[in-house]
């Protein structure tokens, strides 16, 4: 078939490129030229691993241009464009200007599917503009693992009317061999804000258990978070305790749904519960540094890690930059090492980072950074991430998430 992917991002190039992989032709369109002509020069707008060269090795069976007329022929059009949250409310505008440029362009067989989060009711107003059947088919993808997520994802969600285009976009995903549930469009939605709002929450709770783990003596959240992770129930993941989430989904998702609710009347005080506990975690880290180091100012602060996670380069919602914001607030000075993501900060080496520094806090899980415990003696520590053995580092030098 002819595939059709409005948004060019994250989730718009990994969907394209998997479905060019299985034989389809994709026709990637956005309205960023820059970013376009990157593309057509070969060059990936975001570290994913594995995605350079799934785009390189289908190359003839993609085309990325800022042309939605190119379109006119696609049998399946995907929209994957940004749905941010502003002033803590979900912003489609993104949304419903492509739903307006494929009514004018889409021929009457096309359906459209939308990929992009967005609240309940939104795929409804694009179906009334564009005046074509419209999908919502969910990703539930992992940054760093985005490429297997969606060729064998635990489930395929598709929310709909018409039974024709459901059995389309279920016959486009059969490759995977997935669980497939059909749903209404606005079940569809709001099982994405579900899932994610769960999760987050998963990591608030556990988060503020390491707080009371480090108020109690011979406590460790480690072990606690692996007893209770054991429980079927509850399950192990999503149980590491640390700085807490960022990222393009979780916060902007969990404060979307949140204002969503309230606009209905309801409050969803758990999961308006989970952002306060993460909001705090950078004041943690630096509170941490602090209670080693003394006050911050004309302090040199080494970060390892601005990605919000590993294996990544996006830095949206980074807690290693509102860490860097909060010490300069206090006087001290920032450097910075991460792997693959890059900020407005001073970036060094990991040796410079470390050297440099009179204080290290480790704000990303990257796995260069496990193993580091002779390299950080002498200097004050706080581990954000759990990843480093306390045993091996000095006391009163050391600070770790969860520990006593």
């Amino acid at each position: 078939m002819i595939i059709g992917i409005v948004g060019l991002g994250y989730i718009g190039l990994v969907t394209g490129a998997v479905l060019a992989d299985q034989g389809h032709y994709v026709i990637g369109v956005d309205i960023d030229e820059k970013k376009v002509n990157g593309l057509n020069c070969n060059r990936i707008p975001i570290y994913e691993p594995g995605l350079d060269e799934l785009i390189m090795k289908n190359k003839k069976k993609i085309q990325f241009t800022t042309n939605y007329s190119d379109l006119s022929d696609a049998n399946i059009v995907f929209i994957a464009v940004s749905t941010p949250t502003i002033n803590g409310k979900i912003f489609l505008d993104y949304i419903y200007s492509a739903g307006e440029n494929l009514q004018k362009i889409l021929n009457k067989e096309s359906v459209i599917v939308i990929k992009s989060t967005v609240v309940p009711g939104t795929s409804r107003k694009v179906k009334e503009i564009t005046k074509r059947e419209v999908i919502v088919n969910p990703e539930f993808l992992r940054e760093g693992s985005a490429i297997t997520d969606t060729k064998h994802p635990e489930r395929i969600v598709i929310g709909g009317d018409d039974e024709k285009a459901i059995k389309l976009i279920e016959d486009l995903w059969s490759f995977t061999n997935s669980p497939i549930i059909k749903t209404s469009m606005e079940e569809a939605e709001l099982i994405k804000y579900a899932a994610n709002s769960f999760l987050a929450v998963k990591i608030s709770f556990i988060n503020e258990i390491a707080n009371l783990c480090e108020k109690i003596p011979n406590c460790d959240i480690n072990n606690i978070a692996k007893a209770i992770g054991m429980d079927k129930r509850i399950s192990p993941y999503f149980l590491n305790a640390g700085l807490g989430f960022g990222g393009s989904c979780f916060p902007k998702d969990t404060l979307a749904i949140t204002s969503f609710a309230k606009d209905l009347g309801e409050r969803l005080h758990i999961v308006e519960a989970a952002i306060e506990v993460n909001n705090e975690r950078p004041f943690r880290a630096v509170k941490m540094m602090e209670d080693l180091i003394g006050k911050l100012e004309n302090k040199s602060i080494c970060i390892l890690g601005i990605a919000f996670k590993p294996n990544t380069d996006d830095t949206r919602e980074s807690v290693g930059l509102k860490i860097a914001k909060l010490i300069r607030e206090k006087g001290g000075k920032v450097i910075v090492y991460d792997p693959k993501a890059k900020a407005d900060l001073e970036m060094v080496s990991l040796d410079e980072c470390i050297n440099k520094a009179d204080g290290i806090i480790i704000a990303t899980e990257w796995d260069e950074f496990r193993g580091l415990e002779d390299r950080l003696k002498g200097k004050y520590v706080v581990d954000g991430r759990r990843i480093l053995n306390y045993k091996k580092l000095e006391k009163g030098k050391f600070k770790a998430i969860g520990v006593s």
